[in-house]
């Protein structure tokens, strides 16, 4: 067996190098987190826009505990690569959220449309030219025709009718 060789490197490797890429994608929706701090200010510390970047960079890890924030409180990269300014702690995360969750939420389909509107995402036409859709809440969302999507179903959009798969 071949032996291995530990050693300490002269610069730190993170686990977390993919928030370099979330980190990209967030400086598409800086307009948008630009309006956040604008329509909710803060007279000091956190702003709002760093704790909707400190929490999507813990939800791209799968991690949804405020304490989970804490992991990261000596992370230069995590800070640099997501724009942070200021990381907040773990109370000053959950507080934050319970206190403007329903205002940060309002600032979530702006960013959404910002973000796909500028990356153009390719959502996987098939070859036949439809698009597999599952469809969840449908019944606020009316096909071409007047045609309604049915929930929980499967569905293939076509230019002409939509057909549904069982």
């Amino acid at each position: 067996m071949r032996q291995l060789i530990v050693k300490q490197l002269d610069y730190d490797l993170t686990p977390v190098a993919g928030l370099a890429l979330v980190g990209q994608y967030l400086k598409s929706v800086q307009p948008v987190l630009g309006r956040l701090d604008a329509a909710l200010p803060v007279k000091g510390g956190v702003a709002n826009s760093d704790i909707v970047r400190s929490y999507l960079g813990l939800l791209v890890q799968g991690k949804s505990d405020f304490d989970a924030i804490e992991n990261f409180r000596g992370d230069a990269f995590y800070k640099q690569a997501l724009g942070i300014a200021l990381l907040p702690s773990s109370p000053t995360l959950r507080q934050r959220m319970d206190a403007r969750a329903c205002e940060l939420f309002d600032f979530a389909a702006p960013m959404i449309e910002t973000l796909l509107t500028a990356q153009r995402p390719d959502y996987g036409v098939l070859p036949c030219g439809w698009l597999a859709l599952d469809a969840e809440r449908v019944n606020d969302f009316a096909a071409p025709g007047g045609i309604n999507l049915v929930c929980g179903r499967r569905v293939y959009w076509s230019v002409s009718s939509p057909q549904v798969a069982g």
